[in-house]
């Protein structure tokens, strides 16, 4: 692992979400983002597996707002851009409208990393899809100087008549389509995470050995 700078960019795959994280992002609070994204996803992805929450994206935000993030309601969908853009592109294209040119670059430059990345990229490709439908969370961090954090998350569900290595980068076609996006800025209070839910997190996150979480050099 590499020695960590505050003032450099950095990248994390985490299941199916691709976190960026802003120069100016403390490590202690990236360790918290990360652990905070790992439960979440655990959660939803062990309740749908086992057919007790098959609104995936639903039970995932609730967990995300039971531990600190702002937002009791799921952000209502969005519609997709009517070009044949890749996955990517159209999650980019709406950070740049919801974001800071800051998140838009971090997530710009974390998406090249996972693409230059075979082994982050077949992990996430396992991750990311069940049932013929993938799931992908992209969400550039940024901190404020009161300590919380900004993030846009942006959210994709696709159908997949089959699930086709690189399909984040694929232009859209019959094989690959976008069945709901959801986009909303939000913000995380660590403080409370800190003080409230982090060693129920951590002991949930353990017991995967630390698995869920790769590092991409950017």
């Amino acid at each position: 692992m590499s020695e960590f700078n505050q003032g450099v960019a950095s990248g994390k795959l985490v299941h199916s979400s691709l976190l960026s994280f802003l120069p100016g992002v403390s490590r202690e609070a990236r360790d918290d983002i990360l652990l905070a994204n790992a439960f979440a996803q655990q959660v939803a992805w062990g309740d749908f597996n086992e057919g007790l929450e098959p609104d995936w994206f639903r039970n995932y935000w609730r967990n995300l707002a039971f531990l600190g993030f702002d937002g009791k309601l799921a952000p209502t969908a969005t519609r997709p851009g009517p070009d044949r853009a890749s996955l990517a592109e159209q999650a980019l294209a709406q950070v740049r409208q919801k974001g800071s040119a800051g998140h838009y670059q971090s997530a710009q430059s974390s998406l090249q990393a996972l693409r230059n990345d075979s082994q982050a990229l077949t992990a996430f490709e396992s991750r990311a899809v069940s049932k013929a439908v993938g799931r992908f969370q992209l969400l550039p961090c940024s901190q404020q100087s009161s300590g919380f954090i900004d993030m846009v998350l942006v959210h994709m569900e696709m159908s997949m008549k089959k699930t086709s290595k690189d399909f984040l980068f694929m232009q859209l076609s019959s094989e690959v389509k976008i069945l709901d996006m959801r986009v909303e800025v939000i913000h995380f209070n660590l403080q409370g995470f800190r003080e409230d839910y982090r060693k129920r997190a951590q002991a949930s996150v353990d017991k995967q050995n630390g698995k869920a979480i790769l590092e991409l050099q950017l």
